[in-house]
């Protein structure tokens, strides 16, 4: 398309580098107005670190020679996922809308992505008024499959009494739960049961999407670390463990080294067996504890659930987060997006 050129934006290209922290520092302050603009270090960490389970690809469009859009596609590389690509993020800057560009973004992705062997792919459009994701997607072919709730607890607004409570009546327990916790890759002597814990994990809500939670493994867990020393991340993790030190649950949050402000809420999930006993709210409130004293510059925390999971919507919602944004997951084949953008 006249004056429009799309790059996919690769390790020895910085140029397209910096043009993609470009359109991301204006895109992204349309979703999150108040944070900083990530820089092109986590923005390089991301695209071309070596994941465990995912690969990151992304494009850059250029209008008349200037950067106005991005594309981010995450292409998960477990088998029973092997057909789905998920459009992280299509975000072309106001000005520049309704000109084809993203039309040529994700022309450009979904050729990627059938090049790859996939067929079905996932868009993420949030629902910020008048944006257009979610009508997008439906013109692509794609059906809403999935709700979710951007949740965000800011730091100065935690309930301190409600985290001391959780943290008292988890520590003078007398039934043999007990919790252990590090900063950093997982020690190897709880790798097993960690990963255990992450497995508890396999039933939690994803609705209608066709898309299937990947097992976890030691080997995976131990990859994932890596990944996210080399992506800049600092990992922070709570296991408990019950009176046969079975794992019993978990729950995880990531450092932003980049911009140290922000920290990611990962997976928090206590074991069938074990559900029904407080475990979820004691492993909550002592990760939380454990990440402020490793980073005291944390000033929000972010966290992503089913609107469909009303169980840990409640402990986040207890705790002090609050909703930021909604996403909805909409769904539908490749072949019919290529034939729609023809």
């Amino acid at each position: 398309m006249p004056g429009i050129e799309v790059h996919q934006v690769t390790e020895d290209r910085p140029d397209l580098l910096e043009a993609l922290v470009a359109v991301r520092a204006v895109t992204d302050r349309e979703v999150n107005p108040g944070d900083p603009p990530a820089p092109a270090e986590e923005v390089a960490a991301e695209l071309f670190s070596e994941w465990a389970m995912v690969r990151h690809v992304g494009w850059v469009a250029l209008l008349d020679g200037r950067p106005v859009g991005e594309l981010g596609l995450a292409a998960e590389k477990a088998e029973e996922n092997a057909h789905v690509v998920d459009v992280e993020w299509l975000a072309v800057e106001p000005a520049a809308r309704r000109r084809g560009v993203a039309d040529a973004l994700l022309r450009a992705a979904l050729d990627w992505a059938s090049n790859d062997g996939r067929t079905s792919v996932v868009f993420w459009a949030p629902t910020l008024p008048g944006h257009p994701g979610r009508a997008y997607a439906e013109r692509c072919g794609a059906t809403l499959r999935l709700e979710e709730r951007c949740s965000r607890l800011a730091i100065a607004q935690l309930d301190r009494d409600r985290q001391a409570e959780w943290l008292r009546t988890g520590r003078q327990r007398t039934d043999g739960y007990r919790v252990v916790q590090w900063v950093g890759r997982a020690p190897e002597e709880h790798l097993e049961a960690l990963a255990a814990a992450h497995r508890a994990m396999e039933d939690m809500p994803t609705d209608e999407l066709d898309w299937t939670i990947s097992p976890m493994t030691p080997e995976r867990l131990r990859s994932r670390d890596e990944a996210w020393v080399a992506s800049g991340r600092r990992g922070v993790s709570s296991l408990a463990l019950a009176p046969d030190g079975a794992a019993a649950g978990l729950s995880e949050l990531a450092i932003n080294t980049h911009r140290p402000e922000l920290a990611g809420q990962g997976d928090t999930g206590v074991v069938a067996a074990h559900r029904g006993r407080g475990l979820g709210r004691w492993l909550k409130a002592e990760n939380l504890r454990l990440a402020l004293d490793a980073e005291p510059r944390i000033r929000t925390v972010e966290t992503y659930n089913a609107e469909s999971n009303p169980w840990m919507l409640d402990i986040n919602v207890a705790m002090g987060f609050r909703p930021h944004i909604g996403y909805q997951a909409l769904q539908g084949q490749i072949a019919d997006a290529r034939s729609a953008l023809a």
